[in-house]
């Protein structure tokens, strides 16, 4: 008998319920979160559902929270691919066309609207997503009567720890401490930090810098491969990383999410 991989704390998403416990809840609430990965490397130590996995801890962990304040929301099956061209250089990487992945999420939103769902979250799960993510939100609204649309960027919140708690002074990059201390609070049986490699530049540096539009800036110029950046496909020393900064990030990104929700879905109007 093969060992556990890894265990899965509730609460559920959809994919794990049955259609009568959506209907029951349906009749509680409309809001449901839609989570938006990838399958793509992260580096020779993260398992390449780093960014899905992730997105869904998130998913399950708001959703608890809201539960706490009497507030009612659903969890989508995630989505595990993602628009991740500049990552096949790596073995493993799973990649979609724009248009794909816009039809596909388009489709899993029309879905979802046609059981009842009203009120949609789409947290930022994968960066190479983003773009298309702003692209589905505002079609789906054009193409519905009532939908409410919900589309963010986290990743200033989750990064802005990184500089004060690790030695470096950087955000760490893709894969890097902060992603590392996020999966050892989650996954710790899939991090393999015996394979981790340590990995600075000033190039790999720039894709997180405060121009990015990620980071909350308008100045961008798109990577063809990331193996250009980085050899090893991470950023950052991932040995600096642990499950307790890993849930220190969690938390306060999660509490902020919360509180984008209510203002947003919830309270508004």
């Amino acid at each position: 008998m093969e060992k556990v991989l890894y265990t899965v704390q509730g609460p559920k998403t959809m994919f794990e319920m049955t259609w009568e416990e959506v209907a029951e809840a349906l009749e509680e609430t409309d809001m449901v979160i839609v989570p938006t990965g990838a399958t793509e490397q992260h580096g020779p130590h993260l398992p390449l559902g780093t960014d899905t996995m992730g997105t869904v801890e998130f998913a399950r962990r708001m959703a608890a929270q809201l539960e706490e304040e009497g507030i009612k929301i659903l969890i989508a099956p995630p989505i595990p691919f993602g628009i991740s061209s500049y990552h096949m250089p790596f073995p493993g990487t799973i990649s979609l066309h724009n248009s794909t992945w816009k039809e596909m999420v388009l489709d899993v939103l029309h879905s979802l609207y046609a059981h009842g769902f009203r009120r949609f979250v789409m947290p930022l799960g994968h960066g190479g997503n983003w773009g298309m993510m702003l692209v589905v939100a505002q079609q789906f609204m054009d193409e519905t009567e009532d939908a409410k649309v919900l589309v963010y960027n986290n990743l200033p919140v989750l990064v802005s720890d990184y500089p004060e708690v690790f030695p470096s002074g950087t955000k760490e990059g893709h894969a890097g401490a902060g992603e590392t201390s996020r999966m050892l609070a989650t996954h710790p049986e899939l991090v393999q930090l015996q394979r981790a490699r340590a990995f600075y530049s000033k190039e790999a540096e720039e894709l997180e810098d405060e121009d990015h539009p990620l980071m909350g800036g308008g100045i961008a110029t798109p990577e063809r491969s990331m193996k250009d950046v980085t050899p090893y496909g991470s950023i950052g020393d991932p040995n600096l990383a642990s499950a307790e900064l890993g849930e220190r990030f969690y938390k306060k990104a999660v509490a902020w999410n919360c509180e984008l929700i209510k203002k947003k879905l919830v309270n508004k109007g």
